[in-house]
């Protein structure tokens, strides 16, 4: 149903606007389509000085990442990027699909993005499948919230307001079942680690001494002199 009001409300959009509108979006997803790593969120406090000297050192790298960006990538790559949308956000779907005739470097930039959060999100999967389904939900109500903003700078009305309090509202209650499952991971880690502990403090006079006791038999082998087969013997006095 929100995919058919998107294909209407493009469809009844004049040409000039529809142009603008895609291109608004399309900065709006290459600037946030990757998912959000709650781990890799770490904020980072420096002075004006030492923020001036990084951005001159910043300047080659970040010339080379838009070079980066501008390349296409492999037509399998692009293939399992743009199914994975139309499986999972058909919405982004048909924006690509839309980019990709009006838009080609836009294009090209939304789908190298989308690879990134393909590549993200399978290294979740093969992690652990139950977490990655929070995240894979967590990207999908992203997305939707990205091109609801873009909309919304277009036009605004009250239905789009309510849907977008909505998406917002629910990208909220899922961050909160991610960092609840996490907790509980790591109150799972946790337990292990604490039996590991209780296990090494209850075995540790039989733990060191099986360790001994491995090592004193091992030099032992080691310090026995090798002897010569029987029939070599013979052969070398017969020399």
């Amino acid at each position: 149903m929100r995919l058919n009001r998107l294909t209407d409300w493009l469809g009844n959009t004049s040409l000039r606007r529809r142009a603008i509108w895609l291109g608004v979006a399309a900065s709006v997803l290459v600037s946030g389509l990757v998912v959000r790593s709650m781990a890799d969120d770490k904020p980072a406090k420096a002075s004006k000085s030492a923020a001036a000297d990084k951005v001159s050192a910043k300047k080659p790298a970040a010339a080379e990442a838009s070079k980066v960006d501008n390349e296409p990538i492999s037509p399998k790559r692009e293939s399992a990027a743009v199914a994975f949308a139309q499986q999972h956000h058909p919405q982004l779907a048909e924006l690509l699909t839309r980019l990709k005739a009006s838009h080609p470097d836009q294009y090209t930039k939304a789908l190298r993005e989308l690879d990134k959060t393909l590549t993200r999100l399978e290294k979740a999967r093969e992690t652990d499948a139950d977490r990655y389904a929070i995240l894979l939900r967590e990207w999908q109500l992203d997305s939707r919230v990205r091109l609801l903003a873009a909309r919304i700078t277009m036009t605004t009305s009250e239905e789009l307001e309510t849907e977008l309090r909505q998406v917002l509202t629910e990208r909220h209650d899922v961050r909160l079942q991610l960092l609840t499952y996490d907790r509980e991971k790591s109150k799972t880690r946790l337990q292990k680690v604490d039996e590991q502990i209780a296990e090494h403090v209850q075995n540790r006079e039989t733990s060191i001494d099986r360790e001994f006791d491995r090592i004193k038999k091992t030099a032992e082998v080691r310090k026995k002199p090798v002897t010569k087969p029987a029939s070599k013997r013979t052969a070398d006095k017969d020399k």
